[in-house]
């Protein structure tokens, strides 16, 4: 016999639902996670068809998204005892940072170029 505890631990819970903004047009960990989100249904009143805009994550969020994530990885070891492991990390941090500043100025530069 299936007990109600069981249906309701089945379900997939929304995160964020009492969260302030968790509707709105902000990304959401969903979205950075997948690439994409879906906008906009509409039906078609002739068809009945149903059509959904879908919106990419831009490639240089996704790069610069990922070359954070490789500086956190790095950061961690810069406190290491041994002294060369801390050097080496501190200095591929430090260009990690900067190869992100360098996305975010190329990424302006396109966008007023265009």
């Amino acid at each position: 016999m299936i007990k109600l505890t069981d249906l309701i631990n089945e379900l997939d819970k929304p995160k964020n639902i009492y969260a302030p903004g968790a509707n709105s047009e902000t990304p959401s960990d969903d979205f950075l996670q997948k690439g994409f989100r879906l906008k906009g249904t509409s039906i078609n009143p002739i068809t009945g068809a149903s059509m959904s805009d879908v919106e990419y994550l831009p490639e240089f969020d996704r790069i610069k998204m990922e070359i954070g994530n490789f500086a956190k990885t790095f950061r961690t070891y810069k406190f290491s005892s041994n002294p060369d492991i801390a050097s080496v990390a501190t200095k591929l941090v430090t260009a990690l940072n900067k190869a992100d500043q360098l996305t975010t100025v190329l990424n302006n530069m396109i966008k007023n170029r265009v």
